[in-house]
């Protein structure tokens, strides 16, 4: 039984005196019977022994933990949170955004790093991108990121033959060390894919290396930001430590029908991140619009679609829509009730998506309809003029119809 007399020296050594203090007490009550009377005294003498011992020699709570305090001056001075953009990137730290393919997930780091060169002289960010192709790089928005500066923003990514995740831990240590020599400015390094950038063991995330060298930038005043794909199910698959090792986590979706890529915030920790959405056009951003408005569930965006394709062929009222929508089957579809249905209504007419109105001649009916602009009355109208002056008898009567 040498390892498990090996095994008790090393816990004793460890826990100290303590720990043999309490092994004592529990040896007495379990064996106790067995012992002779000289022996259980001797034993309660030692524990009792080194009960003072522990009693005199130790310092009170305060002074022996005094390091591990925080004081009231402390708190007090506390520098506020930096960011690399507000509510968004905070500085030293370690984010991921995660999302579906063609999400958006590259524009929309793309347009954080035109952010920060535009207001932050003193970042230099790094981007290792393990996915795109030359011609793709040309045609996204890294291409005028490159030529407007050269010196600030580096990508990587190109393939030279050997272990590409290998290759990217050997340029993360250089750039500890360029961050180390620069402490006056501030190292951004984005990952895009995790995947691809991270070592593996057995095909999967090697977690005893995740984060390493990003731990160590973060630790000298640089940030981490990893690009992470969703599988093919549209589920996060891989190791639940990619978040939680993380300071920070979106996930970012797509919501075609008002043509915004949303940002919601999954693990904030340390940081008051927020929800961002962006208007898009030509899948390029346009401009930041109001998270909480364009954050709408898929059942809704799709409550929308089906409305205004019903009236694009005219006028309707609220129960001939309705009706639309049970033909549809968006009611069985997306577990949608009429009431909620009816509200969406009008609380999307008063958003500016249709036009609405209660009409007393129709029995207080509501109808909605879809506002044309002037150009498009015009031409209707002169569309119907042709029509009813050209045209055959017979013909008009379907004009009219």
């Amino acid at each position: 039984m040498k390892s498990l007399q090996k095994a008790k020296t090393r816990i004793q050594q460890l826990k100290g005196l303590p720990y043999l203090v309490i092994e004592a007490k529990a040896f007495l009550d379990k064996f106790g019977e067995f012992l002779s009377e000289d022996e259980k005294t001797e034993i309660t003498q030692e524990i009792q022994e080194a009960q003072n011992t522990k009693l005199t020699s130790k310092k009170p709570l305060q002074e022996r933990f005094k390091s591990h305090f925080y004081t009231y001056e402390e708190i007090k001075n506390a520098p506020a949170t930096r960011w690399l953009v507000q509510d968004l990137i905070p500085s030293s730290s370690i984010g991921v955004m995660i999302g579906d393919s063609g999400v958006g997930k590259t524009t929309i780091v793309l347009n954080i790093c035109t952010t920060i060169l535009t207001t932050k002289v003193n970042v230099y960010i790094y981007m290792i991108d393990g996915d795109m192709n030359q011609t793709k790089i040309k045609e996204s928005e890294a291409y005028p990121l490159l030529r407007n500066f050269p010196e600030r923003f580096i990508y990587a990514g190109k393939q030279i033959g050997g272990d590409f995740s290998e290759s990217v831990q050997e340029l993360l240590a250089e750039i500890v060390e360029e961050q180390v020599k620069h402490p006056d400015r501030e190292y951004f390094v984005i990952q895009d894919s995790l995947m691809l950038t991270v070592p593996k063991k057995r095909g999967f995330v090697d977690t005893q290396k995740l984060y390493f060298y990003e731990k160590i930038l973060r630790s000298v005043g640089g940030s981490t930001l990893f690009i992470h794909h969703l599988n093919k199910d549209g589920n996060f698959a891989d190791s639940q430590q990619i978040i939680n090792y993380a300071d920070y986590s979106f996930s970012i979706t797509r919501n075609d029908f008002n043509s915004t890529i949303l940002l919601h915030p999954q693990k904030a920790s340390r940081y008051a991140i927020e929800g961002k959405a962006f208007l898009t056009e030509d899948r390029k951003i346009v401009k930041e619009v109001d998270y909480e408005e364009e954050n709408i569930e898929l059942r809704e965006s799709k409550f929308v679609s089906y409305v205004l394709e019903a009236l694009e062929d005219g006028e309707m009222n609220q129960s001939e829509i309705i009706s639309h929508l049970e033909k549809m089957r968006f009611f069985s579809e997306y577990k949608v009730g009429q009431k909620k249905a009816t509200r969406w209504l009008t609380a999307w007419g008063d958003k500016g998506k249709w036009s609405y109105e209660r009409r007393p001649d129709q029995k207080n009916a509501i109808y909605f309809w879809i506002e044309q602009n002037e150009p498009e009355k015009v031409e209707n109208l002169q569309n119907l003029k042709n029509c009813k002056t050209t045209l055959s008898d017979s013909v008009k009567g379907v004009c009219d119809e």
